[in-house]
């Protein structure tokens, strides 16, 4: 068997029967779509070892989009919550969420349209729902791609997300200095890696409380927690 090529991409477009185990955790999700991208994945081995690069699921209690995603800098996990046109919510900036008490780990820090136009292993959209198409893994591999026909809604959603380096948190990639500084600023304690399991749970999280938004109610009351960030400026209830 020919050697896997560092720069090759693995995708598993999933049938809706397909389930994931999440990485540092006992939850088994239905998704949609698991990428693994050597150019974004550590390097050094870790509990990041067997994570993949970017899962697409949809939050079944809320029907939104969902997406984890590595950060190509400092290669931590992020975690993203899609709305559809209509909702109360969409085409906000973090600049004007100050007025609502969501709660997620560091506070919400990206809104913005679906990135479709970007490769769609790296992206922060949703499959695009094509039936089938066919890509270049490698130098003398091709590979057919059927992605899930689940994700078509989410094509033209808005996306609200949250990163997993704060002060506390441990960066694949970061120096043995940044993480001596680390420790410092929170009083010695060692910092944690934010896992699949981890992400997974704060993107359900904050989709339970962007659906209480758009149902009118205050988000506060559906926050499931209690997976907080001590840094999250929103957690505080009034």
């Amino acid at each position: 068997m020919p050697k896997k090529s560092r720069n090759e991409i693995t995708i598993t477009d999933a049938p809706r029967s397909m389930t994931r185990t999440m990485a540092g955790g006992g939850d088994l999700v239905q998704v949609d779509a698991v990428f693994h991208v050597p150019a974004v994945h550590p390097v050094g081995s870790g509990p990041w070892s067997e994570e993949a690069d970017k899962i697409s699921w949809t939050d079944m209690p809320t029907g939104y989009g969902c997406i984890m995603r590595r950060s190509p800098l400092g290669k931590y996990l992020a975690g993203y919550v899609s709305v559809q046109p209509g909702h109360p919510m969409f085409g906000r900036g973090t600049g004007s969420l100050n007025d609502l008490l969501i709660g997620v780990h560091g506070g919400i820090d990206y809104a913005a349209a679906c990135r479709a136009s970007e490769p769609e292993e790296v992206s922060i959209c949703h499959p695009s729902g094509r039936e089938k198409r066919e890509r270049v893994v490698s130098r003398s591999h091709r590979q057919t791609v059927y992605e899930n026909e689940a994700a078509k809604g989410h094509a033209d959603a808005w996306w609200f997300g949250f990163s997993c380096n704060q002060i506390g948190d441990v960066l694949p990639d970061a120096s043995y200095d940044r993480q001596k500084r680390q420790e410092r600023l929170i009083g010695g304690v060692e910092p944690i890696y934010r896992t699949e399991a981890y992400v997974y749970r704060e993107c359900v999280r904050l989709a339970a409380q962007l659906k209480a938004i758009e149902e009118g109610r205050d988000p506060r009351d559906a926050d499931p927690g209690p997976s907080a960030s001590s840094h999250d400026p929103y957690r505080t209830r009034g």
